[in-house]
C-alpha cells in the first residue's frame, strides 16, 4: 500500500515521564517516540508488557493519568497539535474523529446501564447541537445495525441485555460497535480481541479490515498477537524499552526482522511449554474422577433489577470428568458457557439443577438446592488488576485466605507467604507492593499464589494469558506446567487460544451453546475432530 498524501496522524519525539513521590528524578515511559500513520493505513504496535504501547494510545486520545508529564514532542491530528487543546476539545475530538477500543471491556461499562443505552449515550453525547434531534426509534435502527455488523445474531437481545449478562467476548464487540457508530475517522484497538475465541476474532478482525477500507478508516492496532499482527496491520512498529526499534511493512518485519529484540519476539512465539526431558504419565480415563460433573444446569435472570424474570440457560445438560493431576483444557466461541462453568465449579454461581461430585463425594446436588461444603477449588481470574484489592499490598492479599480461614499465626503465615512467593517467582520485596506497582505478569503470578495458599486439588484458570505478551505468556505457562508436575494439583485451563491449549493441556473439552460437544486427548482432538464446530475452531 503506497501513500501520497500527508499522515492523519503524526507522533514526533514525543517523551513522557511520571515524577516518582519524594523524588525529583521522573520514570520515563516513552522516549522520543515518533511515527505516523496514514488515511485508511491499519498500523501496529506490538511490544512486550510495559514497553510503552497503551501509554501511547492514552496519550493520542487525550486520557493520561493527571501525573504524566509530557517534556517534549508533539501528536498531530490532520495537522493540529492535539497537546494544545483544552480539555472540552479534546472531549469533542475523542469518540467523533478518534475512537477507542479499551482491552477490557468491564472496567469500560457501567453495569446499571443496558448495552443499548450505552450506545444510545455515545450518539446523543456527540449529537451536533444545530441539528435535529433524532427520534429514539432512528437512535435504536442505527444502534442495532452497528451491533449485527460486528456479528450479533440476535441485536435486539443484546440491546436490551446488562454487562454482567454477556461474556467477556460480547461484551468487547459491544464496545467495538460503540466505537464505530459515530464512523471516526482513527480507531485506537488497544488489544481488542483479547477475549475472543478464534472463530469470532477472525469475524471482529475481518469486519474491521472491511469497515477500515470502505471508509478510509485509519486504525491504531495495539497487540501481543503476532499472528494477528500479520493478518491485520500494514505496516509495524515494535516497542521495546519505551521506544521504537523497528518499523516498516508488517510482512518485512516478521519476515526479515532487523532488530535483536523483534528476533526475540518471533523465537517467543513460537514457544514450547512442555519440558522433553520430563515424561509425565498421562492420567488414565478410567481413572477415579477428582471432579465429576452430572447433568448441569446454570443462568442468570433476565433482569438486573426487576425480580421474578425469566431464568436465561446458559448451561445445558453439562456432564464432564476432570481427573486428578491432569491439565484439562476448554475452548468454546465466546458466550459458551465456560466462565459460566467455572463460577459453579467455584461456587461463585449455583446451578439450576444437576449434580457435582468431589473423588466421588457428593458435594453439590442443586435440583435439591443442598450445597455438602465448598469445593476444594482455587480460581486464576483473566484480568488480575480487577480481581486484586487495589489498597492492599501484596504481602496482605496472600495472606488473606489463611487469615479468614483462622489457619496457622500470624509469623507462620508471614512465612507461608514468602514461601508461596518463591514458588511463584515473585521477589521477596514485591510483599509491600501494590498491585498498580507490579506489570501483567507479576500480578498474575499473584493471582495464582492467592489460589494456591489453600492447597486446592484443583484450579480453574480462566484465560489467565490472554492480556499478556508472547515472553510473559511462556513465562506463566511454564509456571503452571510446573507447579501441576511438582505438586500434582489439577487445572481446568479455559482459553481461546488453541496453540496455548495445544502446549500445555492433556485432554480438551469443546462447548456450544452450553454444552459439551467433544471431548478427547489433545492429539486426537486437534487432528481428527469429530463434531464440525470443533472442526470450525481449529480451521
Amino acid at each position: 500500500m503506497t501513500y501520497d498524501s500527508a499522515p492523519l496522524l503524526s507522533v514526533r519525539n514525543l517523551t513522557l515521564s511520571f515524577p516518582q513521590s519524594g523524588n525529583r528524578k521522573e520514570n520515563a515511559v516513552l522516549s522520543r517516540l515518533s511515527f505516523d500513520i496514514r488515511d485508511g493505513e491499519i498500523f501496529g504496535i506490538v511490544g512486550e508488557s510495559g514497553s510503552g504501547k497503551t501509554i501511547t494510545a492514552l496519550a493520542i486520545a487525550g486520557l493520561l493519568p493527571e501525573t504524566a508529564v509530557v517534556t517534549s514532542g508533539e501528536i498531530l491530528f490532520r495537522g493540529q497539535d492535539l497537546m494544545k487543546l483544552n480539555a472540552k476539545q479534546r472531549r469533542d475530538l475523542l469518540g467523533k474523529e478518534i475512537g477507542l477500543i479499551f482491552q477490557e471491556p468491564l472496567s469500560s461499562l457501567n453495569p446499571l446501564m443496558t448495552i443499548g443505552k450505552h450506545l444510545a449515550e455515545v450518539i446523543s453525547a456527540h449529537r451536533d447541537p444545530g441539528a435535529p434531534r433524532e427520534k429514539a426509534s432512528a437512535y435504536k435502527t442505527r444502534i442495532l445495525e452497528m451491533l449485527a455488523h460486528v456479528g450479533f445474531h440476535n441485536p435486539g437481545r443484546i440491546c436490551r441485555s446488562y454487562p454482567h449478562q454477556l461474556s467477556g467476548g460480547q461484551r468487547q464487540r459491544a464496545l467495538i460497535a460503540g466505537a464505530l457508530l459515530l464512523k471516526p475517522s482513527l480507531l485506537i484497538a488497544d488489544e481488542p480481541t483479547t477475549a475472543l475465541d478464534s472463530v469470532t476474532q477472525s469475524q471482529i478482525l475481518d469486519q474491521l479490515r472491511r469497515i477500515s477500507q470502505s471508509f478510509h478508516l485509519s486504525v491504531l492496532f495495539i497487540s501481543h498477537d503476532l499472528k494477528l499482527m500479520e493478518r491485520m496491520c500494514d505496516r509495524l512498529a515494535v516497542m521495546h524499552n519505551r521506544r521504537i526499534v523497528e518499523c516498516d511493512a508488517t510482512q518485512e518485519i516478521l519476515h526479515s526482522p532487523g532488530h535483536p529484540y523483534t528476533a526475540s519476539l518471533l523465537r517467543g512465539a513460537r514457544f514450547e511449554i512442555r519440558d522433553s526431558k520430563v515424561e509425565k504419565t498421562a492420567p488414565s480415563v478410567d481413572a477415579v474422577p477428582l471432579i465429576r460433573i452430572e447433568s448441569l444446569d446454570a443462568g442468570y435472570s433476565s433482569s438486573f433489577l426487576r425480580s421474578g424474570s425469566e431464568e436465561k440457560d446458559v448451561l445445558k445438560d453439562v456432564s464432564l470428568n476432570i481427573l486428578p493431576g491432569e491439565i484439562l483444557g476448554l475452548i468454546g466461541s465466546s458466550g459458551c458457557g465456560k466462565t459460566t462453568l467455572a463460577r459453579v465449579l467455584t461456587g461463585l454461581l449455583p446451578g439450576t439443577s444437576g449434580r457435582i461430585y468431589e473423588n466421588e463425594t457428593l458435594f453439590a446436588d442443586f435440583s435439591k438446592s443442598r450445597h455438602f461444603r465448598k469445593p476444594s477449588v482455587g480460581l486464576v481470574f483473566q484480568d488480575p488488576y480487577n480481581s486484586l484489592n487495589p489498597y492492599k499490598t501484596i504481602g496482605w492479599l496472600l495472606e488473606e485466605p489463611l487469615r479468614v480461614n483462622r489457619l496457622f499465626e500470624k509469623k507462620e503465615r508471614r512465612e507461608r507467604v514468602l514461601q508461596m512467593m518463591t514458588q511463584v517467582g515473585l521477589p521477596k520485596k514485591h510483599m509491600d507492593y501494590y498491585p498498580s506497582q507490579l506489570s501483567g505478569g507479576q500480578r498474575q503470578r499473584v493471582a495464582l499464589a492467592m489460589s494456591l495458599m489453600l492447597s486446592p486439588s484443583l484450579i480453574i484458570a480462566d484465560e489467565p494469558v490472554s492480556s499478556l505478551d508472547v515472553t510473559v505468556q511462556m513465562q506463566i505457562l511454564r509456571l503452571l506446567w510446573e507447579i501441576n508436575q511438582r505438586s500434582g494439583i489439577a487445572f481446568l485451563f479455559i482459553s481461546h487460544d488453541l496453540k496455548v491449549i495445544r502446549s500445555i493441556c492433556d485432554r480438551v473439552a469443546v462447548m456450544d451453546d452450553g454444552k459439551i460437544i467433544e471431548t478427547g486427548r489433545i492429539g486426537d482432538v486437534f487432528h481428527s475432530p469429530t463434531n464440525p464446530i470443533t472442526r470450525m475452531l481449529i480451521q
